[in-house]
């Protein structure tokens, strides 16, 4: 072989291996961009993830943070659809979220999660199609091509679902990493649970351990407010004030048992003829107030000679029979009263009616002066 020709073939390899470190270094670089470009979205996703998670932890009950989450998951994810799926069995259940619409919220019943296998891992990612759909959508989420179905709480007894829905078939597809995604549903489970817990307790700190409605700690906030800014403006409030006859005699003879249970009768008797949202608060003893908003002074007398009447009608255990004594008092737009005047207004009839012998409703004067 002469010079000239080894010396060619030198430099044939060397221009050949140069050329594969010039190839392996463009790769190279376009892999560490690949990985920087990644590396910022996650610390994009990161970013909005820790506001959002700074927003849930201001929520100030499970409605609130229902709210906050559907928000903050569509605008800050680019998301189709979020959607809950609650289990109406579980602690869930107990609390209102009426605010919520059915594109938001849907009750599931007692072991569906399970029942759809869902509760054997936290996180699924799966690609919908006609072939492939998910039980739970309907036909208007037949714009989605890909869902994420996180199990929220323990796996074990998980209380809902909480679906991220996009129109991209490769956005939650199954061979997609799911670290993320399991970090999200750990903390939307632990903050619903948190909520729901800080809002039973507070219930119960205004609620009254015997008969369940709302004791004086409810309505010391509200005490010194004009009924406007509790009820709302242009509202008609009417105020009854109830006490129960001869309390004291039955309590004496019968047993503080009985008294128990004469006052949720008188409770339960009242709410029969009343609003599921009218308060109705246990002030000291024997005593409540009701409040109902926009009726007129007509339908409040036949409200308070109803529960009279239904009073008088119960018979307890003890052969003792009930009566109450009631007081009506009604304050108007232009009148404006405070919660405490009107209060005391309908306390100053009760005391009329038990003057007059007791089991009947009086009806107070109608007040000059709405402080």
């Amino acid at each position: 072989m002469s010079a000239e020709h080894t010396a060619d073939k030198v430099s044939d390899l060397s221009t050949r291996r140069l050329q594969k470190m010039a190839d392996e270094n463009r790769e190279l670089k376009a892999y560490v961009a690949e990985v920087m470009q990644r590396l910022r979205q996650n610390e994009q996703l990161f970013s909005r993830m820790f506001e959002l998670e700074s927003q849930v932890l201001k929520a100030t009950d499970p409605e609130d943070l229902c709210f906050t989450l559907l928000r903050g998951l569509r605008t800050g994810f680019d998301l189709d659809m979020v959607r809950f799926w609650l289990d109406r069995s579980s602690f869930m259940g107990s609390h209102k979220l009426d605010g919520l619409s059915d594109r938001d919220l849907v009750w599931i019943e007692n072991g569906e999660i399970s029942h759809m296998g869902l509760s054997r891992k936290r996180v699924w990612l799966m690609r919908l199609s006609p072939d492939t759909p998910f039980a739970w959508l309907n036909a208007r989420d037949g714009h989605l091509g890909s869902i994420a179905l996180l199990v929220l709480g323990d796996p074990d007894r998980p209380f809902g679902v909480l679906g991220l829905g996009s129109v991209e078939r490769d956005r939650f597809a199954p061979d997609q990493g799911s670290d993320f995604l399991q970090h999200l549903a750990q903390v939307v489970g632990l903050t619903m649970e948190h909520a729901a817990a800080q809002e039973h307790l507070a219930r119960l700190s205004v609620t009254d351990s015997v008969t369940g409605s709302h004791n004086r700690r409810f309505l010391q906030p509200h005490s010194h407010q004009r009924l406007s800014q509790w009820f709302g403006p242009n509202s008609t409030v009417t105020c009854l004030y109830i006490d129960i006859d001869h309390f004291r005699k039955l309590v004496e003879r019968s047993g503080e048992a009985a008294g128990d249970r004469a006052l949720t009768t008188v409770c339960t008797m009242v709410r029969k003829f009343v609003r599921a949202s009218d308060p109705l608060i246990r002030m000291d003893g024997d005593e409540f107030v009701l409040f109902m908003p926009g009726i007129t002074e007509e339908k409040a007398r036949e409200i308070a000679a109803q529960t009279v009447q239904a009073v008088a009608d119960i018979t307890l255990e003890s052969d003792h029979s009930l009566s109450i004594s009631v007081g009506v008092a009604l304050s108007r737009p232009a009148q404006d009263m405070t919660v405490k005047a009107l209060i005391a207004e309908a306390d100053q009839a009760m005391y009329v009616a038990k003057a007059l012998g007791g089991n009947r409703h009086e009806v107070a004067d109608h007040p000059q002066d709405g402080h």
